[in-house]
């Protein structure tokens, strides 16, 4: 990838065009040194040619580049305020005959002084890291993509599990140089060790990544034996996963700098967390459910039931009349919310079904008829008989 130098330069018919470097940073007119210089980093990565691939990136970047050289230095941006163009540009206007603090405010064709890269990414974790006088590109290793399974009680009250996985690390006998330990690595001869390449396109000049040291300045004849000159090996490593209390099915855990390693940065490892089921209770929210079954007597009659939950048991009142699916909550018995809200939880929710016996005893079935003689007392002619037929 390419790396525009940009340097000054007069073409000898030169028209000035305004340009709103304010519009081109996407910032107001009252914005603040650190505004501008948030705006200017964050859209310097967004298209710096190294990372974004699109072919009118480099035009941007150029652009975005001298918005910021004009605002970013407060002398330089209220000459700018007052006629619209840099310092630089107002001398080649004047050069060219024109008066840059008349009524007209031209802008001219970019003119920057040469940039150093290292100081965007600087802000974004140090994208770049300076090697003697060249500058050498560090990748962030892979992330690693793990699944666990917990239970279900494990999930709502949290717990601690050791997994083990394997991961790429720097060779633990060239340290990832990628040399035989004992030699030394050799000055590129394509780049005289800088790692980069310089050209000459037009006004510009033109920088991009050596070919044959793939910019770290030198290169090395022998190779590690262990690694194979990758400089990486694979390592059987454990961690502790510490998991939350109220984590839900789905969710993932980040350990940063947990995962695979690259050029010394590593990435990180993501366990996602799978539930298994329960066989009494279930999730809805940080509500925990679960079915409480009763006899006839006791949803007509009321009663007080010892119930199970994931805190142990608990008593819970059954108001007379109790139909099947109607509910009752126990408040706070439910799960626990994950910070900033770890002092609050959900409830139980007990559903009641009512158990209607499959197979009764003579002294049941005859209190059943006696019930149902009471309850339909006043119909089919009042005739005792059917009901007896019926309940045989």
């Amino acid at each position: 990838m390419f790396i525009p130098l940009l340097r000054s330069f007069q073409s000898s018919r030169r028209l000035f065009y305004k340009k709103d470097y304010y519009s081109i940073l996407g910032i107001s007119r009252s914005a603040s040194e650190s505004e501008i210089k948030k705006a200017y980093f964050s859209l310097a990565k967004k298209y710096h040619p190294d990372v974004n691939k699109n072919p009118d990136a480099k035009e941007k970047f150029a652009e975005i580049n001298l918005a910021y050289e004009t605002l970013g230095e407060l002398e330089k941006r209220r000459a700018y305020d007052s006629t619209g163009m840099t310092a630089d540009e107002q001398d080649q206007a004047k050069n060219s005959g024109f008066n840059p603090s008349s009524n007209f405010n031209p802008f001219t064709n970019f003119t920057a002084s040469e940039f150093n890269f290292k100081d965007i990414f600087n802000e974004f974790d140090s994208f770049f890291t300076g090697h003697e006088d060249h500058e050498t590109i560090n990748f962030k290793g892979d992330d690693i993509f793990l699944v666990l399974e917990i239970s279900f009680i494990e999930a709502v009250k949290g717990t601690q599990k050791n997994i083990k996985f394997e991961r790429k690390s720097l060779c633990s006998t060239c340290n990832g140089t990628k040399i035989k330990p004992g030699t030394n690595p050799i000055k590129c001869s394509s780049c005289g060790g800088k790692g980069h390449i310089q050209m000459q396109m037009g006004p510009i000049l033109m920088q991009t990544i050596c070919n044959k040291c793939k910019g770290k300045g030198s290169i090395f004849k022998t190779h590690c034996i262990s690694c194979r000159g990758i400089g990486m090996e694979n390592k059987d490593c454990d961690e502790v996963v510490n998991i939350p209390p109220g984590i839900d099915n789905g969710q993932s855990l980040r350990m940063v700098k947990k995962g695979h390693n690259a050029s010394g940065m590593q990435g990180d490892l993501l366990v996602k967390i799978v539930i298994a089921q329960h066989p009494i209770f279930h999730r809805e929210g940080q509500d925990i459910h679960s079915d409480v079954f009763i006899t006839i007597p006791q949803a007509a009659l009321g009663a007080f039931l010892e119930v199970e939950t994931i805190h142990g048991k608990t008593k819970v009142n059954v108001e007379p009349g109790m139909n099947s699916g109607d509910q009752k909550r126990i408040p706070g018995f439910g799960i626990q919310y994950l910070p900033p809200n770890q002092n609050k939880r959900g409830d139980h929710v007990i559903t009641f079904k009512i158990k209607v016996p499959k197979k009764l005893t003579d002294e049941q079935k005859k209190l059943y008829e006696q019930l149902a003689q009471i309850e339909y007392n006043n119909i089919s002619d009042h005739n005792p008989n059917k009901f007896k037929t019926f309940y045989k």
